[in-house]
């Protein structure tokens, strides 16, 4: 299981390397470009994707003969298998910006869940097998990933086939735009992934198999608010692109709320099943990685209120603020994992990525408030503060467990009573789902007879 999660995780690493920033480049430069114009930019991504992937893939083998990194040596005999994933990875990852860059959302999430459903199948069909495998489980996200780009890419053949035969832009053009965001994403190793090479490099499979089990359980909540944020940042650009700034910051606050409030009500209700949903999904094995998940889901919900505030701030033309906050907060980040893993093992490594969280939101809510942007941070402070006194009652009261199940609707009513705006968009979606139940209703009764 842990060689499984460091192959998962150097196929992170190379592809977050070879991206050169072009991927949020495009995404941005797409929507500003005449027909032609999109086909030349699209020409010049592939291409640059393509020398990156070639580049990248020789320095790793290179890396990987010269025996530098342990990590690497841990995985050596499924190279090949890594180095394809990675290559899978990274194109599709190109074509799902093309998608959001197209605002075809419906086949951005049908490719997603194409490739989650097949890897799903195939792994409880594994299940079946007494002895599964890295090369197994390696081979399904493979098979899966090819499946997933050719659906995305049989959906805009028309616009891959017009980038073939058009003429390059470029490429300097482009690079010029991306290398701040490239420099933040490199940044961001330091911030967000640095634990996970410390953890594998320094505890072996291990303990990156304990790592890995508790980031697992916060994964489906990352990828939703992946899913949230493909949509968030290209409409953040064209509110600015039309000069919306008031829609924009309205758009930023009410997506900090409910995000919030999403997340801090899943921690609250996993704090309080915590063990029950790690044997039913793991093993009673892991039951001691159940703290160090709570930790996660705490990350995932910093992590999510800083890219926001982010992509806010790229789409307002910032697009050095992400490297600003990103330099600082990777060598706070780096000092603490080391000494915090040395003292306190892998969940010392996770609450120093929790520490650098909270640094990096108040870097960006500074940054972007001495740049002109007010953003509300009020209410997000306020559900923040409940969650945290509902998770300190439940420690306090565990020996209760039926007592702590009355926690979580008190926390629920708590938020909603206290916050206005959450208060008016709840009734409102309650307004609504009773008006379209009626008007279900209505619709299915028999006409009356004349």
């Amino acid at each position: 299981m842990g060689m499984y999660f460091i192959a998962i995780m150097v196929t992170f690493l190379l592809k977050l390397l070879s991206d050169l920033g072009v991927d949020l480049t495009f995404v941005k430069k797409y929507p500003e470009q005449t027909d032609d114009g999109k086909s030349s930019l699209l020409r010049s991504a592939f291409l640059l994707r393509l020398f990156s992937c070639v580049s990248i893939s020789f320095i790793y083998v290179l890396i990987e003969n010269g025996g530098y990194l342990s990590f690497i040596n841990d995985i050596s005999h499924i190279t090949f298998l890594t180095l394809t994933l990675y290559w899978m990875h990274s194109f599709r990852e190109l074509l799902l910006r093309l998608l959001q860059a197209e605002q075809n959302f419906t086949v951005y999430a049908g490719a997603q869940v194409l490739a989650a459903l097949v890897k799903a199948v195939f792994i409880c069909s594994l299940l079946l097998v007494d002895q599964v495998t890295i090369e197994q489980v390696l081979l399904i996200e493979i098979f899966a990933f090819a499946l997933s780009i050719l659906y995305s890419a049989s959906s805009v053949r028309s616009r891959i086939w017009a980038a073939v035969r058009s003429k390059a832009s470029s490429t300097i053009d482009i690079l010029k735009f991306a290398y701040p965001l490239y420099l933040n994403a490199l940044l961001n190793l330091g911030n967000e992934r640095v634990s996970q090479y410390i953890v594998a490099e320094f505890g072996g499979p291990l303990a990156m198999a304990y790592y890995g089990m508790a980031e697992r359980l916060a994964d489906a909540g990352t990828r939703l608010f992946e899913s949230f944020v493909n949509v968030y940042y290209p409409t953040q650009t064209s509110h600015f692109a039309d000069s919306n700034e008031n829609g924009a910051t309205q758009l930023a606050n009410r997506s900090m709320l409910w995000v919030t409030f999403i997340i801090t009500s899943g921690i609250v209700a996993f704090v309080i099943l915590k063990e029950h949903i790690i044997v039913l999904f793991f093993t009673d094995k892991y039951i001691t990685v159940a703290n160090a998940a709570a930790l996660f889901f705490s990350v995932l919900l910093l992590r999510s209120t800083q890219t926001l505030m982010g992509y806010y701030g790229v789409a307002a033309g910032e697009k050095f603020l992400p490297v600003k906050v990103s330099l600082v907060s990777s060598v706070v980040n780096i000092s603490l994992c080391f000494y915090m893993f040395k003292h306190y093992g892998y969940q010392g490594a996770i609450s120093a990525l929790v520490l650098t969280q909270l640094l990096m939101n108040a870097l960006y809510y500074y940054w972007l408030k001495k740049a002109n942007f007010l953003l509300s941070i009020n209410a997000i402070l306020t559900i923040c503060l409940i969650c945290i006194a509902s998770v300190f009652s439940i420690y306090i009261l565990e020996d209760n467990p039926l007592i702590t199940l009355f926690i979580f609707p008190v926390f629920l009513l708590l938020c909603v009573f206290s916050i206005p705006a959450l208060r008016a968009d709840t009734i409102l979606v309650i307004e609504k789902s009773k008006a379209l139940v009626l008007k279900n209703s209505l619709a299915g009764r028999p006409a009356d007879p004349e």
